[in-house]
């Protein structure tokens, strides 16, 4: 798949040994492949300029969903936080440099401990309000949703991003009923950190970095670079590109990209610092609730499960959020989580039943959890059955593209268990076919079993028009040709106890009994009266 694959015996124009190239030589920027030419070999090592025309060799991305407006269009916001001083100031620093704040529904869980009075158990919103804006009640409060968890029972950080997930989820299905605001399938999600700067007018600057993909199926993610970096260097960007293998796949060796002219296609490794994507894409890969304990394999796994549902990350073309790591890692706290529970303490929080009581019901017998869960679900251990499960359900892999283009696609060899090429450089487009509804997928992906085929609760299907736009047709990808206009139909499914309401023989029946009440009732009042006017008759005799 990699541009310096197609042809091993042609030498690879893009291709230098050299760590930094000049824009003569990069004019669409250049990205780092090694310095280790033991491992990699020639090909494998120096520095790839960007081939424009790589991504496209086979076939472009799909891409119809062109019409946007990057500063009113909304944004989505999940945020973990575990006893984090500096969750207030993240809230600060989002709602400062946003061109336009008022778009933005953060939803935060923290974890704290509920019985301390140390200033990282403290409240995020509060010491928000107290410490960055006094106006904060009037200015945001209608756009954030904080629950609190009990950091002594912390599982890591699966389990809190899997909770904000199933909120996100919850409020895509109850449109009338949020928990925060209404998720529509057009919208953007994003996730990061609660330690977190941003450049000015990051939420602009992403909407039209997406959009500079050319892929409705993009989702811009990446480690994060330092907050030294904000509003400073935004031209070189961290590239996730390498893995290795401990317990399980996981994230290594970050490469670099430099002078960007739009984001460059990854080989599947995906970041939970940063991660920016339409709401399609959270629906379609909602996080796994069944890896509790996991840190390695958290992120190639949805990697994995992103590519596999037709989804493409991108490295950012320019850095616009940035990681506070020196704070963050002097917080005496920070590795902590998983080492104070003594497996009885019964005051977990907020009540999040509302969005996690059918998870938690499935949750007990879900076998395997964590390592050997993603490790089934990935190949690196075999196991039909079980493979098969975890496959079919809302938090396996998708259908769009096979397990075994992921492994060609990215490099990465399950059975020897480590990388065996590079494919930091140029890459193209695996096609696949598109879910043939309005959704993207994101409705057939909701009704899969939670588990193990168990069904889930009746919905009723409501059609909702949220708002008219011309977009290309699906039939031809060529953005010049004839648009035509599309209504964007998002189905929401809205919980019903009596959704037999739609069926035309019940409402049949609903009239004619309601007929037969009414006649009954007039017949009755006019026996009524009757006997009235006899009684008063007998009155005057």
């Amino acid at each position: 798949m990699s541009n310096d694959n197609n042809n091993k015996d042609k030498k690879n124009p893009f291709h230098v040994q050299r760590m930094h190239l000049t824009e003569a030589e990069a004019p669409y920027g250049y990205c780092l492949l090694s310095r280790d030419t033991k491992t990699w070999g020639e090909e494998g090592t120096g520095s790839e300029a960007v081939n424009p025309d790589a991504e496209c060799e086979i076939q472009c991305p799909h891409y119809n969903d062109q019409d946007f407006n990057s500063y009113e269009d909304i944004i989505h916001l999940n945020i973990a936080s575990f006893r984090d001083r500096l969750c207030p100031r993240t809230l600060h620093n989002l709602f400062h440099k946003a061109a336009n704040p008022k778009r933005i529904y953060v939803r935060i869980i923290q974890q704290v401990e509920l019985d301390s009075n140390e200033v990282d158990d403290g409240d995020c919103w509060e010491n928000y309000c107290k410490n960055y804006n006094s106006n904060c009640e009037e200015e945001y409060r209608s756009q954030i949703r904080i629950w609190t968890m009990n950091a002594k029972i912390a599982k890591g950080p699966t389990d809190p991003r899997s909770r904000l997930s199933a909120a996100l989820t919850y409020d895509y299905e109850h449109p009338h009923d949020p928990l925060l605001h209404p998720v529509q399938i057009h919208d953007y999600c994003m996730q990061t950190d609660s330690h977190m700067d941003f450049n000015q007018d990051f939420d602009v600057g992403l909407i039209d970095m997406f959009h500079r993909t050319q892929n409705d199926y993009a989702v811009l993610s990446t480690y994060v670079a330092p907050m030294e970096q904000t509003d400073t260097d935004p031209a070189n960007v961290p590239h996730l590109c390498m893995v290795s293998f401990t317990s399980t796949w996981r994230n290594w060796g970050t490469k670099s990209c430099d002078n960007l002219l739009r984001p460059k296609m990854t080989n599947i490794p995906w970041g939970a610092g940063l991660s920016f994507e339409k709401c399609h894409a959270d629906l379609n890969v909602p996080y796994d609730p069944y890896l509790p304990g996991i840190f390695d394999g958290e992120e190639l796994s949805r990697g994995f499960r992103f590519f596999t549902h037709g989804y493409d990350t991108y490295t950012p073309d320019k850095v616009l959020v940035t990681h506070d790591y020196h704070g963050h890692q002097s917080n005496p706290h920070v590795h902590t989580w998983g080492r104070h529970s003594d497996g009885n303490d019964n005051n977990v929080g907020d009540d999040m039943s509302a969005f996690m009581g059918d998870i938690e019901e499935v949750k007990v017998s879900v076998s395997p959890k964590g390592v050997q869960r993603l490790n089934v679900m990935m190949g690196i251990e075999n196991n039909l059955d079980k493979h098969g499960i975890i496959t079919n359900s809302r938090f396996g892999l998708g259908k769009q593209r096979t397990i075994e283009q992921a492994t060609e696609f990215s490099g990465f060899n399950p059975s020897k268990r480590k990388m065996v090429k590079n494919k930091c450089g140029n890459l193209n487009w695996v096609p696949f076919e598109e879910a043939n509804d309005t959704t993207y997928g994101a409705d057939i992906t909701l009704a899969r079993p939670l588990w193990n085929g168990e069904k889930k609760k009746e919905h009723q299907d409501v059609v909702i028009t949220h708002y008219t736009k011309t977009i290309p047709s699906k039939e031809n990808n060529d953005i010049n040709d004839t648009t035509k206009s599309s209504s964007r139909m998002v189905r929401h499914n809205i919980p019903s106890s009596s959704s037999q309401h739609n069926n035309p023989l019940y409402s049949l029946i609903v009239i004619i009994f309601t007929i037969i009440i009414v006649v009954t009732m007039v017949i009755k009042l006019g026996l009524h009266k009757k006997c009235r006017a006899k009684k008063s008759a007998r009155r005057v005799a």
